[in-house]
């Protein structure tokens, strides 16, 4: 449960989001974007209709990947300045800071969502390390700086290791988004390519019934055997070690 928190925006060290990013709104036309409370609850729509199976997951991984290039940015920041922000566990390994984030209403009462959103800060050794999910989707929007983004769709589980196949690998900037299902790019892998960097995430995890709310599987792709058909069979790995074999600079 997020915990009330007095936010101070100079605690956050390189949320250069709050100034005008004029990259990420240069990307779309002002008449095409919608409010960042707009957008909000958009999100909020998308995920109960994922969660209540009447959104298919690459209906829903398209949409708010869709979505990204709706909502002005600067807006974005001016609604996170004003949110409470509650610090997640130590981070662990090279994982950037994470914060869960509660939106406010204007009366300050809490914005009930059917999603949870994070911010995750990155400095210039910052990774995510790769790994694939279970029983969740997530969204990943880069708000801040530059962020090397490679995924994989998971083609099929063997015994300790994970069949995948790579889909993406770009540097991301802000107003970019990258999606998760179970059917496409479960596999992912994120590493800080400036300075500073971060992303705003949505999570609806709990999505298949009688199961774990999620669960994390870091798998080891640089280390897999690769297949004829371009298919990687990727070992899977606990959690120190996967903060052992990848790094930032990967």
């Amino acid at each position: 449960m997020i915990h009330r928190r007095d936010f101070v925006l100079g605690s956050l060290a390189g949320f250069a989001v709050f100034a005008l990013l004029r990259e990420a709104q240069a990307a779309v036309t002002a008449d095409s974007r919608i409010s960042a409370r707009r957008w909000i609850l958009r999100q909020d729509e998308l995920a109960r209709g994922l969660a209540a199976a009447t959104l298919k997951p690459l209906e829903w991984h398209d949409a708010v990947n869709a979505l990204a290039a709706e909502v002005d940015i600067a807006e974005l920041g001016s609604e996170l300045r004003r949110s409470r922000l509650s610090h997640a566990n130590t981070p662990f390994g090279h994982d950037p800071k994470k914060r869960y984030v509660t939106f406010l209403e204007e009366n300050g009462a809490p914005v009930h969502l059917a999603y949870g959103a994070a911010l995750f800060s990155f400095d210039k050794d910052s990774v995510i390390t790769p790994h694939a999910h279970k029983h969740m989707a997530s969204a990943h929007l880069v708000i801040d700086g530059k962020v090397r983004i490679r995924t994989f769709d998971r083609v099929a589980d063997e015994d300790g290791a994970l069949l995948i196949h790579p889909a993406r690998d770009e540097v991301a900037e802000p107003g970019h988004a990258a999606a998760m299902t179970t059917l496409k790019d479960n596999v992912h892998w994120f590493a800080a390519r400036s300075a500073t960097a971060m992303t705003f995430d949505v999570i609806v995890d709990g999505l298949d019934a009688g199961t774990e709310r999620y669960v994390i599987q870091p798998v080891d792709p640089l280390g897999g055997e690769q297949l004829s058909d371009g298919s990687i069979r990727a070992p899977l790995l606990s959690f120190d070690e996967s903060s052992k074999r990848y790094s930032a600079a990967l």
